[in-house]
């Protein structure tokens, strides 16, 4: 009897170490790949970043260029108005799009 509770205990012991390797194999894989996804992560992060100075860049220059073209809409606008020249109907049209030309007969080519 003692040499089969023995064997039982070796027994025991053995498929306990078996899952404490298993286990820790699986845990250093699991943290491998944690390691590997964290640094994907952080990659990620920068490149987040990056692409968000990028587009507040952008926004900037955007509406830099607008201020600009109405600048340069009111300076021919002004011209056209002092010279008598009538604006091409496809300018004025550009013009009153994007807001900076009052309503449609006041000002523009005449015909």
């Amino acid at each position: 009897m003692n040499r089969q509770n023995s064997k039982q205990q070796t027994r025991s012991e053995s498929e306990y170490n078996e899952n404490v390797d298993r286990l820790l194999t699986e845990l250093r894989s699991q943290s491998s790949e944690l390691e590997r996804l964290h640094a994907i992560y952080e990659e990620l992060e920068t490149r987040n970043g990056l692409l968000h100075n990028e587009v507040l860049r952008l926004k900037r220059a955007q509406r830099t260029n607008v201020q600009d073209l109405a600048r340069v809409a009111a300076v021919l606008l002004q011209i056209s108005r002092a010279k008598g020249i009538a604006l091409d109907p496809v300018a004025l049209d550009i013009l009153r799009r994007r807001g900076w030309l009052p309503a449609k007969n006041r000002t523009g080519a005449r015909r």
